[in-house]
């Protein structure tokens, strides 16, 4: 259990350094921040590096951001142990809520709003974590939490990295595909972060996981856990996509609710997120896919290759991440790359009747769509980059709506 009369050290003054800043203020507990790039002097609690060094060893907990990487050169290494992360806190203040924690490479985001869609009819619902929500921060944090029931924490293998004290109901693990291994090293310690989340669950908990990821993994099972949720893969087509991952991600959700013995409304509507396999344009002549949320090279290659029509646009870009796929073979498409990470992709490509064009970035690659979308008619476009979208755009929201507005612009 935190000790919140103890001292504390905010490393990195980003969202959650400041979210966390807040609440430890409120809790009148003492704390000082330190931030590798951002000059702090006109903060009353920071320190700087020299003074960081010297008085190291009077703090008794370091909160840092879940993507810092506390490698053996680190100044907080010595100190890994004491290491906590913005959730770390909510074990102080959680009581009788329900707690879903949500993991996996992809869909997460879609079943953590899928769980509170379906749940919202009964329940007080709230989504933090990964998704995007901090809470901490909030001068009515506590009478938020008060009128709370279901809390759905969406985890990435960053904060799994390093949680200590977050407990949970619900262990939820969606699938996993090669990601993040400029910090985990090996896809090996990237899938022992994400089945981490097994640790979180109180006794008696439960962990749900499809019947595949099970199979493929059985050894990082906790076997000591015998509460555990085996979904069937079920096989969901649609007249794009030959596997549709919507209906994949509602039916893993409603499994998961009906096994947890909620009442909801099995036919409720959901809305899906946006940038995420959504459909922008559905005409007689073209369908267009906005799935800018993509950051995985491997899952837009998957995509594009279930898609059951014959002339098919893929568009690549973005920052490719490390992977243990050396080659991703695209079949039956025109392959559009574009941004300044174009021949990195370009290299991780390899074409199967396909052809593969390179653009500076998305204003002219959109030049070169319009004209051969003219031409020719193509059954679909689809916008999947593969890449982190830091390369020229602020995050993958800012990308989707960049790509939107062009395709208003060019009347495709």
């Amino acid at each position: 259990m935190i000790d919140l009369r103890k001292n504390f050290l905010i490393y990195g003054y980003g969202i959650s350094g400041k979210s966390i800043s807040k609440y430890l203020k409120r809790k009148k507990s003492s704390y000082q921040v330190y931030d590798d790039f951002s000059d702090l002097s006109s903060i009353k609690e920071s320190i700087n590096l020299q003074e960081l060094k010297k008085n190291i060893k009077t703090f008794d907990y370091f909160i840092v951001s879940p993507s810092v990487k506390i490698n053996k050169n680190h100044v907080l290494y010595p100190f890994k142990e004491k290491i906590l992360i913005d959730l770390d806190f909510l074990s102080l203040e959680i009581k009788n809520q329900i707690v879903f924690g949500v993991t996996g490479t992809e869909g997460k985001s879609t079943i953590c709003s899928y769980l509170s869609q379906y749940l919202s009819d009964s329940f007080k619902t709230l989504i933090i974590g990964n998704y995007g929500n901090t809470i901490l921060d909030k001068d009515n944090f506590e009478k938020i939490l008060s009128k709370t029931k279901i809390i759905i924490i969406e985890l990435s293998s960053y904060q799994l990295d390093k949680i200590k004290f977050l407990k949970i109901n619900h262990a939820i693990i969606t699938n996993i595909y090669s990601d993040h291994l400029q910090y985990h090293g090996t896809f090996s310690n990237y899938v022992k972060s994400k089945f981490k989340i097994q640790s979180l669950l109180i006794k008696n908990g439960l962990l749900h996981i499809s019947s595949i990821e099970r199979r493929r993994y059985s050894t990082l099972i906790n076997t000591h856990n015998k509460n555990i949720n085996t979904i069937s893969n079920m096989n969901f087509h649609n007249k794009i996509f030959g596997f549709d991952i919507n209906l994949l991600n509602e039916y893993f959700t409603k499994s998961i609710i009906s096994y947890c013995k909620f009442d909801f409304n099995r036919s409720k509507k959901l809305k899906n997120l946006p940038f995420r396999n959504e459909l922008i344009e559905n005409t007689s002549q073209t369908k267009i896919i906005n799935d800018s949320k993509s950051t995985n090279l491997e899952n837009s290659i998957i995509k594009i290759n279930q898609i059951n029509l014959k002339k098919k646009i893929i568009i690549l870009g973005g920052n490719p991440k490390k992977s243990n796929v050396k080659k991703n073979i695209i079949k039956n498409s025109l392959i559009l790359i574009f941004g300044p990470n174009r021949f990195k992709i370009n290299k991780r490509v390899e074409c199967i009747n396909s052809k593969l064009f390179t653009f500076v970035n998305l204003e002219n690659l959109f030049k070169f769509l319009k004209v051969i979308v003219h031409q020719t008619k193509w059954d679909v476009i689809l916008f999947s980059p593969g890449g982190e979208s830091f390369d020229q755009f602020k995050d993958y929201s800012h990308r989707g709506k960049v790509f939107n507005n062009y395709i208003k612009k060019f009347k495709i």
